[in-house]
């Protein structure tokens, strides 16, 4: 038992150390530094700024964006949620990749069901892994905010069976969105309240399992708002627990 125990907590600063020199270079990508350091940071990481919603996206280095991904939504909906940015890792051997999307009122409906967080980003997460077999749910919808925003992941699995001369490989697949606008409180209870015009999402898959820490690169600003992780380090360090069984 303590032996297991030490292996998970040295696991677990493993990750906490990844990120921390994550963030470091982050800030120095940040500050424009022409030095040395400032350009092996900017080698390190690479950030998309969205110009219509006015929100910045950082991710790893190991991705390199790609023209088209596996559709976000099947049939009519996919005209509904709009890819950002795809991109795929380059890393030999591994097999991720990530989409940024956005959901807005071109379609109304799709928008209301986004916005109740946790539900969508379960549907939604299946729905991708269902056209590998039989998807499970590794972790259920977490609530959480980024930067005050309100936000929610769900992460699930899937099985490939082996077929002849391979062996099993397992899918995992995290899907986070957080709404684009924070609603304002209305002074009195008979005002309006402002609607969500937004939401905005990340679907990460891998089947890699070190799902855990890739996810720790995945950084977000909201227009002039600190920085802040797309994917809650509460739930990165349940799932490299979890993914290590």
């Amino acid at each position: 038992m303590g032996t297991e125990m030490n292996g998970e907590s040295a696991s677990v600063q493993v990750i906490a150390c990844r990120f921390l020199c994550f963030v470091l270079a982050l800030f120095v990508y940040g500050a424009g530094l022409s030095c040395a350091t400032g350009q092996a940071a900017s080698n390190t990481i690479k950030s998309f700024h969205d110009d219509a919603l006015n929100i910045t996206y950082f991710y790893s280095a190991d991705f390199v964006p790609a023209s088209s991904g596996t559709p976000v939504a099947p049939g009519d909906e996919s005209k509904c949620i709009k890819p950002t940015l795809f991109a795929n890792s380059v890393t030999a051997g591994d097999n991720s990749s990530f989409t940024f999307s956005t959901i807005d009122n071109t379609c109304p409906e799709l928008l209301h069901r986004a916005t109740e967080l946790g539900p969508f980003t379960r549907e939604r997460v299946l729905v991708q892994l269902k056209q590998y077999g039989e998807p499970k749910i590794i972790q259920s919808p977490v609530l959480y905010t980024i930067a005050g925003h309100p936000a929610a992941i769900t992460v699930a699995s899937v099985v490939i069976p082996a077929s002849p001369g391979k062996v099993a490989q397992t899918i995992y697949a995290a899907k986070a969105c957080a709404l684009g606008n924070i609603p304002a409180k209305s002074r009195k209870k008979s005002d309006p309240t402002e609607p969500v015009t937004h939401v905005v999402c990340i679907d990460f898959t891998t089947q890699d399992n070190g799902l855990p820490t890739q996810m720790f690169s995945f950084i977000i600003q909201f227009e002039n708002a600190p920085l802040e992780p797309f994917f809650p380090g509460n739930v990165i360090r349940s799932l490299d627990t979890t993914t290590r069984r």
